[in-house]
């Protein structure tokens, strides 16, 4: 991949980066990782041990229908494996799990609303105030840098607890898209806490669980979660649609659980974004290439299921908007996905949460809910990508030693470099083993005119003499 020059937007984002650096409020606000003007606002706090309090709790009017024994597991060690995973083993849960909790009132005096613009803060409050009095002369609340509130209450929307999982801190407390802020809480003996909290009922999905943590965990940035939700905020508090991801996730569907909590109730949740994982500091800098509008680059990613060299390009469009392209296989968590291949995501950090941050470039829009969502290059209406008024065209490549190949360019030359990128893959594919000297010499000449993007001395390469 050729150097790159870094032009005025580069430049604009370094400035906004020093000086958020001087004026960041310090505490319980997310800190800034170094690189933002490639990566943009990503967490350091989302690294290393986690160390979260877990209390279940129960109402003296509701009988808890799971077993303590099994909510322990997924909340302590099913949770932890998915953070580990996820984050390359960056991160691990560090649990102190509790329970059960006796609450002093009946479910009524705490349950909320199963819709997010609905939810009555006063009874978060309330839950979470009564969970530290219950615990106040047992634990030392500043050991912590989270708490989780399991309400021992079978939930499904508007009944039982009301919301199955949200995450109160930063969130509920504040209302969903009020100035994000950490709220301080305190128990009835003056203890205080002011991490990260959030709740899930006892048979939340371990997607759910994971949600609504990475809020927590990514903290806060300009007045916003850095974690956001990723589907319809108006949407998913409509009364009169049914609460199903069909629904709601309306931008990225089940390809990070931050949209889609998960896609079979019985089945794992699958994997995050690159967009989710750079916010919660798990993508460094040299595992991302920057190709900018207008060149022409390649790469190969890995993927991004699997710690890799490369994960990721970013294409920046304006000062408000960039492009991400990723390598999703059906590997770890992503096997519960419903395709496989390249996955381009538009991202537009301004944008209100609940109201398209990330939307996913749709290869086969009209195969219901990103169902076909991924490039590739076999498969003629869906290997490539064009963004003409930005003069960006993507194009899947073939494999590499496990990785995926991307091709960045323009549209003028797309057409042309598209037809010399399946003309590898069909040198590829149609040699017989073991190869011929021949064939073997076609094969480079082929591959080597491509990588210098020479796509038409690449097609005319290779033919028979």
């Amino acid at each position: 991949m050729r150097k790159k020059d870094f032009g005025p937007w580069f430049w604009k984002a370094v400035a906004l980066v020093v000086l958020s650096v001087l004026f960041w409020p310090q505490g319980v606000q997310a800190k800034l990782g170094e690189d933002d003007a490639l990566l943009g606002p990503h967490s350091k706090q989302a690294r290393g041990e986690l160390r979260v309090l877990m209390a279940a709790v129960r109402f003296p009017d509701v009988e808890p229908k799971s077993p303590l024994e099994r909510t322990r597991k997924r909340v302590v060690d099913a949770l932890n494996h998915y953070v580990r995973e996820q984050s390359y083993d960056l991160a691990w849960v560090k649990a102190d799990f509790r329970g059960w909790i006796d609450l002093p009132d009946p479910i009524t005096r705490y349950n909320v609303s199963p819709y997010n613009f609905k939810v009555d803060r006063t009874r978060v409050k309330k839950l979470i105030e009564d969970t530290m009095t219950a615990i106040e002369n047992q634990v030392d609340f500043s050991r912590y840098q989270h708490m989780l509130i399991i309400p021992g209450a079978f939930t499904t929307p508007g009944k039982g607890y009301g919301m199955i999982c949200y995450c109160a801190n930063p969130g509920m407390l504040t209302g969903v898209r009020r100035k994000a802020d950490f709220v301080t809480l305190k128990s009835k003996g003056g203890k205080e806490f002011n991490g990260g909290i959030f709740v899930g009922t006892e048979n939340a999905h371990l997607g759910m669980f994971a949600h609504d943590f990475f809020h927590a965990l990514g903290g806060i940035y300009d007045s916003k979660r850095l974690v956001p939700c990723l589907y319809d905020f108006e949407r998913q508090s409509d009364a009169s649609k049914p609460p199903s991801p069909e629904n709601h996730a309306i931008y990225m569907g089940p390809w990070d659980i931050m949209s889609e909590h998960f896609i079979k109730r019985d089945a794992p949740s699958p994997g995050l974004s690159s967009f989710t994982k750079i916010r919660l500091g798990w993508i460094d800098p040299d595992q991302v290439s920057l190709i900018k509008p207008g060149e022409t680059a390649f790469t190969f990613l890995s993927p991004l299921s699997r710690k890799g060299d490369k994960l990721v390009v970013k294409i920046p469009v304006s000062e408000r908007s960039y492009y991400l392209v990723e390598n999703r296989q059906p590997i770890g968590y992503d096997r519960i996905l419903p395709d496989s291949g390249l996955l381009i995501l538009k991202v537009t950090p301004w944008e209100e949460e609940g109201s398209g941050t990330v939307k996913i470039m749709n290869a086969d829009p009209n195969v219901p809910h990103f169902a076909r969502a991924t490039f590739k290059l076999d498969k003629n209406n869906r290997n490539l990508f064009l963004d003409k008024d930005n003069q960006i065209a993507v194009i899947p490549l073939w494999h590499e030693e496990g990785k995926q190949g991307v091709l960045i360019t323009t549209p003028e030359k797309s057409a042309m470099a598209l037809k010399a990128a399946q003309k590898v893959q069909q040198h590829l594919t149609g040699l017989s083993e073991p190869k011929s000297t021949e064939d073997r010499r076609r094969l480079e000449e082929t591959v080597s005119s491509f990588k210098t993007f020479d796509f038409k001395k690449c097609l005319q390469a290779g033919n028979p003499d």
